[in-house]
């Protein structure tokens, strides 16, 4: 299936080849969960801090059970701290 990755901040120089800016279409397994997509790309789950499927918030204990499915967005942000 294909899904679309879309990687902030740091965490950017986890996409692979071919992305334009931040976002790139990647392969994924069939059912695979972010924390599969996180382990595939390289991408320290301890360093995915805000997880969002389609624009809606994964919590933490969902990243390993909720599967994505062909065309979804998948965005990861690390943590931020501002003031």
């Amino acid at each position: 299936m294909h899904i679309r990755l879309k990687l902030f901040a740091n965490l950017n120089q986890y996409l692979p080849p071919g992305a334009h800016r931040n976002v790139v279409e990647v392969e994924a397994p069939d059912g695979a969960t972010p924390h599969q997509i996180m382990d595939l790309y390289g991408v320290p789950r301890d360093q995915a801090h805000l997880v969002v499927l389609n624009g809606v918030f994964v919590l933490p204990h969902q990243r390993s059970s909720i599967s994505l499915s062909e065309g979804d967005a998948l965005a990861l942000w690390p943590p931020i701290a501002g003031g």
